[in-house]
């Protein structure tokens, strides 16, 4: 028989269709979780057999399904995501294996993702370890090849990533926090969709716990069907979403005090209106079920399945699909989006669905508590318990409003802990302000001026002295005086090294009773906000004299956000009438706009809306020196 002779192109058509044609795994994802998976020691707080809760069976199920090329988990902290993702992978190393690749945040986020989570599930799982090729250049901490396929483990940032390996199954955990443009070479979902065209059945599984407006897992999960878990009340049986609008606690007044009571707190049901407990959760979520909730378009009008409540268990997934699939309240025909050879599937769960033992609604009613008031913790309580974006309050503060509430004080309070004086240095004036804090960080605006002249010259530096050791009375009489003085060292020309003589001259360090600093501002986006102090000492050895350096952006965020508050809440900011109408405009001269920075990430700029904001920075530092004692233990000004 004559051998036939085959094109190179026809070669691998071949054998990229006998290679599809193989036999199909004889279990899904749910199975072999059910069959093989351990939680290790290592990593898991609950260890031994996994035994997955009711709601992670269907997205296990989902790990496995070839009709779906798209995954989105769009999540809050704390309901497991991490362990279903870990399985999936374990899956397709064990049962059905392919190449793999996993993309994080970044390359140290990578690392970890290698030695944290992926190292430990192979320890516990001997029917994962035993695919592994031992070979040293095959099994190294971010790249893990096995018969059939391999893993690796990838930073999100650089284009070079992307373009390492084909892959069926590419994963983008904590999706939100890679860049909106990944070296201006695009969006990283299309990045990575790249990665699996060659695979007709490819998955791209993306997840993450959302952030603001600009949220990339928010715009992924609505491309999806918008998979929502509806459980049925205890009492009525009537199905519904737990959201945490329908927690519900008591309040009462306690000696004239308004108070929450968050232990108390119990689910209303939308239909019966009776409390249901927490302890009812499990039963409720045994029976519960995940909807799509995606709009559609049938019978010639736009249908939403949350107000048609028309779903069907359509049994697209196999024999133990459970979903609530939509259909047409009018044909009963289903949503369009489920009769696509490829499906997107998306899931939202929030915290409330947990059963960890600090997710208790109580526990969330209490973290609520604990973020009104203060828009930095409402967004991590939104983002991280609730799985919400966290959108951002625009309100502009009106200068007119703020010059309209000053107040007609002159003295001190008696209940003040401090007195704090900021300086901001120009080429040819000094501009400062004395503030007064008292608990809460509740404080009270006493004096503000101005200082004209070259701040070259020494004249300038004797009049701030003599100011920061003016004595001011208190509202029983007695005195008191400045105790800490920031003075703005990175103003313009030579006021640097002005600033730096100032602060080392011998009377100011050896002063009895003010604490003279110099300080600068950093940062002009707020990308990093979260996790930066405000204040910090800096460690340049060329500089001359102590300097501490200041968040800006953070410090500016609590000051907008406090101008917002009403007077009898802690944090509120009092003014007398030695404050005008041009310190109010300067005071709110700032607004946020949304930038790209150098690496691709949206982020947030204040920008000028006048030209002078000198008071504006002068609260900046105040703020910072009372950071600045709280933060060494020399002040307590908590409630």
């Amino acid at each position: 028989m004559n051998a036939i002779n085959l094109t190179v192109k026809e070669k691998d058509i071949l054998k990229q269709l006998f290679k599809e044609l193989k036999p199909k795994p004889k279990i899904d994802v749910l199975e072999f979780s059910k069959k093989y998976g351990i939680l290790s020691a290592e990593n898991s707080a609950i260890t031994g057999r996994f035994r997955p809760i009711k709601y992670q069976e269907d997205i296990l199920l989902d790990g496995s399904n070839s009709d779906i090329d798209l995954l989105v988990f769009m999540k809050s902290t704390r309901v497991g995501y991490t362990t279903i993702l870990k399985f999936i992978i374990a899956y397709h190393i064990a049962e059905n294996p392919c190449p793999q690749l996993i993309f994080q945040p970044s390359d140290k986020k990578a690392n970890e993702f290698s030695k944290k989570e992926l190292e430990p599930l192979i320890r516990a799982m001997k029917v994962v370890s035993s695919k592994l090729i031992k070979s040293r250049q095959d099994n190294t901490q971010n790249y893990k090849r096995y018969v059939g396929g391999f893993i690796s483990s990838l930073g999100g940032q650089t284009p070079n990533n992307y373009a390492s390996a084909t892959a069926k199954i590419v994963m983008g955990d904590e999706y939100d926090r890679f860049p909106h443009d990944v070296g201006k070479e695009g969006d990283p979902a299309e990045l990575m969709e790249k990665r699996m065209e060659s695979f007709w059945d490819g998955k791209l599984i993306l997840g993450s716990t959302p952030t603001g407006e600009d949220s990339k897992i928010n715009k992924q999960f609505k491309r999806t069907d918008m998979m929502y878990r509806y459980v049925p009340c205890s009492h009525c049986k009537s199905y519904q979403r737990i959201e945490f609008k329908n927690i519900q606690w008591d309040k009462e007044v306690r000696q004239g005090v308004y108070t929450e009571l968050p232990h108390t707190a119990k689910l209303k049901c939308i239909s019966c209106s009776k409390m249901i407990d927490h302890k009812d959760k499990r039963q409720m979520d045994n029976q519960g079920q995940w909807r799509q909730t995606q709009v559609f378009f049938c019978c010639d009008e736009w249908q939403d399945p949350k107000i048609t409540l028309s779903w069907k268990n359509l049994k697209l997934d196999g024999d133990q699909d459970s979903k609530g699939y939509a259909i047409c309240y009018k044909c009963n025909k289903p949503a369009e989006y489920n009769t696509l050879a490829k499906r997107k599937r998306g899931y939202h769960i929030n915290s409330l669905y947990s059963f960890q033992p600090n997710t208790t609604w109580q526990n969330t009613a209490t973290k609520f508590i604990e973020a009104k008031g203060n828009e930095e913790k409402m967004r991590s309580f939104k983002n991280t318990w609730l799985g919400e974006i966290f959108e951002q309050k625009r309100i502009k503060i009106s200068n007119s409003k703020l010059l309209s509430q000053t107040e007609d004080y002159t003295k001190v309070p008696l209940d003040q802990e401090v007195l704090i004086m900021s300086v901001d240095t120009q080429k040819t004036w000094l501009q400062w302000t004395v503030k007064a804090w008292c608990k809460g960080e509740t404080s009270y605006g006493i004096a503000q001026g101005k200082i004209e002249g070259d701040t070259s010259q020494r004249f300038v530096w004797d009049k701030l002295y003599n100011i920061s050791n003016i004595r001011y009375t208190l509202q029983d009489n007695t005195e008191t005086c400045v105790y800490l003085c920031l003075i703005d060292s990175g103003g313009i020309g030579s006021t640097t090294e002005t600033v730096y003589n100032f602060v080392l001259r011998e009377e100011c360090l050896n002063s009895p009773t003010t604490k003279y600093l110099a300080i600068k501002g950093e940062g002009n986006k707020t990308e990093d906000n979260s996790v930066r102090e405000i204040i910090t000492e800096s460690k340049n050895k060329n500089v001359n004299a102590p300097l501490f350096l200041i968040a800006v952006n953070k410090c500016k965020d609590i000051i907008y956000d406090r101008l917002k508050l009403k007077k009898d809440d802690f944090g509120y900011m009092h003014y007398n009438k030695n404050f005008d109408e041009e310190y109010f405009k300067q005071l709110t001269s700032e607004e946020i706009k949304f930038t790209k920075n150098k690496r691709g990430y949206l982020v947030q700029e204040y920008v000028k809306t006048r030209d002078r904001n000198e008071a504006l920075d002068l609260e900046v530092y105040n703020l910072a020196g009372i950071k600045l004692l709280e933060k060494e233990n020399l002040l307590d000004l908590s409630i």
